[in-house]
């Protein structure tokens, strides 16, 4: 009892402390309580509610074990956010702690959270961008240069013809090529053979031996013809490539064309004729891993794209034209060993290592050059990789059950746990869909805030034969459906392929593969979301000085990426009214990037300027992006 009397009256002393009001009875350290001068407390467990327990609810300790008031063992120390979680330990935003207090949580301590953004080099608004919105004409934080900012909140890019603003509010290149996206095709690592599935009709349409062992990686190419590597652990690694459509097909001996018609019409490597070609890669034990296709055209648009292969225990990329198959270059990357890859929509390949890793090459950079990224993930296992429309990469962590994104415009990463062993990855519009080793499919934010769904590829009312496990491919088809091919699960013991609905991930489909299927990478063609066209444009008009001063123009300063195959074309035009413009010739002041800015102005007083920015790739993907427009001036009289 005595013990309980001084552990009362320690309590008692830490809340208060030294001079603290002898009557008062304040349990939750908030300064409210029975006899205490702020007066009584309506809930004196928790800090974040004193006189208004009628309009504050209390916690719900079900989602938020850590929340304000939540139940914990005395003296215990737990970290605390309030803000949005993207926001935590970004920028200037820090984790404060909160302390338990007689058994129940106090009050978060120390946090900093996101407020507006100042021109100071430093991210106040924790999004990852240092002073955006705020910075001068100049682009930084001099208030000495003067002028107008076009591309940001008080002017926003509107695009013209073929242009169109992008996720992250960057002006660039609009779609104007479909995506391949009609068919499915998944390898059969354990018999050689690569399955084409109608996506629509869920029915398999033809089967094709690769003419190597172990083929795995699949990627579609913008004309929807498949490519496939076969990793050859015995040997010299191969890389076949199929068309999609019969008109590409060969009739080699010109007694019409021969190639298969279903999973049981399997025509000898050599006879079918829908098999392009089968091409070595590497040297003996490279181990061809990783597939990813770029946009290049080649003459007259013949090309759907060149073939990066990935030489894992090489370590080294190769890449292979895309009619000829012929290799072009060999890019080493030295303590790198790619597993997984993707091009982003800007030209850049992307990889990543199951050590950890991931690795950027920039495809329109020469001399070649091969950056290194740590992965921050709670294991080493990388497995599956995907990038958004966005430009945002993402990857699953096979051993520590996570998916992983990074933005590498503000260079930060996001985590979120999920459910056990994540395999495959793929984006599609809004979501996020993610294999499972178990037999099942996962739909996530695309913030990575939350798993919004997890569904098992068994249908029980309707099994059929099919219990998929070893979950490995993840792909989504043209009309937004989900595909997961399981290498176990079929009848007779081979594979199936399960589709899924995109939005609720009810299966819709199941249907049989052959022996083995370990597929990996983009095997619908979906992850290109369509090529770009090769030009647009946008422009703006300033006004200059306010009052109808004599503006003196000084230079245009361009924030802008060119991306691999992109050009900006900047030019001018001056008139001495607003409607009067149209009429005036353009002035070109540079073209970006071989012309740097910023580009000195040479033009009267007054008036108006108006801005026209030409957008323009030879390729499709590698389109530029233009971040910001400021136009530099400067007004008479006293500043």
């Amino acid at each position: 009892m005595l013990r309980g009397l001084a552990a009362l009256a320690f309590v008692v002393f830490a809340v208060f402390g030294c001079g603290a009001e002898p009557d008062c009875i304040d349990e939750d350290g908030d300064g409210y309580g029975t006899g205490c001068a702020l007066g009584d407390d309506c809930d004196d467990t928790n800090a974040g509610r004193e006189t208004d327990c009628e309009t504050v609810p209390p916690p719900d300790c079900t989602l938020d074990p850590f929340g304000t008031g939540c139940p914990c063992l005395v003296g215990s120390v737990t970290g605390c956010y309030a803000g949005p979680e993207e926001t935590r330990d970004v920028g200037s935003c820090r984790a404060g702690r909160a302390t338990c207090i007689n058994g129940h949580w106090g009050l978060c301590e120390g946090a900093v959270l996101p407020r507006g953004e100042i021109c100071d080099t430093f991210d106040q608004d924790c999004d990852g961008l240092v002073d955006e919105g705020v910075t001068s004409p100049c682009g930084g934080c001099a208030s000495s240069c003067r002028g107008g900012v076009w591309g940001e909140v008080d002017a926003p890019f509107v695009p013209g013809p073929g242009a169109v603003v992008g996720d992250t509010g960057a002006l660039t290149l609009a779609y104007a090529e479909d995506v391949a996206g009609s068919f499915v095709w998944i390898a059969n690592s354990g018999e050689g053979t690569l399955s084409k599935i109608d996506a629509a009709r869920a029915v398999e349409v033809a089967r094709y031996e690769t003419g190597g062992t172990e083929p795995s990686r699949v990627a579609v190419d913008y004309r929807g013809d498949v490519w496939v590597t076969n990793r050859e652990f015995d040997g010299v690694s191969s890389v076949t490539k199929v068309a999609g459509d019969a008109s590409r097909c060969i009739d080699r001996d010109g007694d019409g064309l021969v190639t298969s018609l279903g999973p049981d019409h399997v025509l000898s490597f050599g006879v079918d004729e829908c098999v392009l070609f089968r091409v070595p890669v590497g040297a003996a034990g490279e181990v061809a891993r990783s597939l990813a296709i770029d946009g290049e055209r080649g003459l007259d648009d013949a090309s759907g794209g060149n073939a990066w292969v990935g030489l894992h225990d090489g370590q080294a990329v190769v890449v292979l034209d895309g009619i000829t198959g012929d290799v072009i270059e060999r890019i080493e990357t030295p303590g790198f060993s790619p597993y997984a890859a993707a091009f982003d929509a800007w030209g850049t390949l992307f990889m990543s290592s199951r050590d950890g890793f991931l690795a950027r090459i920039d495809r329109g950079e020469m001399p070649r050059q091969v950056t290194l990224i740590e992965v921050p993930l709670s294991c080493y296992l990388l497995y599956g990789l995907s990038i958004d429309g966005a430009g945002r990469v993402l990857a699953t962590g096979f051993s520590c059950d996570d998916v992983v994104s990074y933005d590498p415009l503000r260079d930060h990463f996001t985590e979120l746990q999920t459910p056990p062993s994540t395999r495959g990855i793929a984006v599609s519009g809004g979501d996020v869909f993610v294999a499972h080793t178990a037999g099942m499919v996962s739909r996530i934010d695309p913030s990575l805030t939350a798993v919004l769904d997890t569904a098992p590829l068994t249908d029980e009312e309707a099994m059929d034969g099919f219990e998929p496990f070893e979950s490995i491919g993840v792909g989504i088809d043209a009309a937004g459906d989900v595909w997961v091919a399981s290498s176990q699960g079929g009848p007779d013991g081979g594979g199936v392929a399960t589709r899924l609905r995109g939005d609720d991930l009810t299966i819709t489909a199941q249907v049989p593969l052959g022996f083995a299927p370990h597929t990996q990478g983009d095997f619908t063609g979906a992850e290109l979301r369509g090529g770009f066209g090769p030009e647009g444009d946008a422009a703006h008009v300033f006004s200059g000085c306010l009052g109808g001063g004599a503006t003196e123009w000084i230079a245009l300063h361009l924030s802008a990426f060119a991306g691999s195959n992109g050009s900006v074309e900047v030019s001018v035009r001056q008139a001495s009214t607003a409607p009067a413009l149209s009429a005036q010739p353009w002035t070109v002041l540079g073209t970006f990037p071989g012309d740097a800015a910023p580009y000195a102005l040479d033009l009267p007083l007054g008036g108006f300027v108006e801005v026209r920015l030409v957008l323009r790739t030879d390729a499709r993907d590698g389109a530029p992006r233009v971040t910001r427009v400021g136009l530099e001036w400067r007004c008479p009289g006293p500043i």
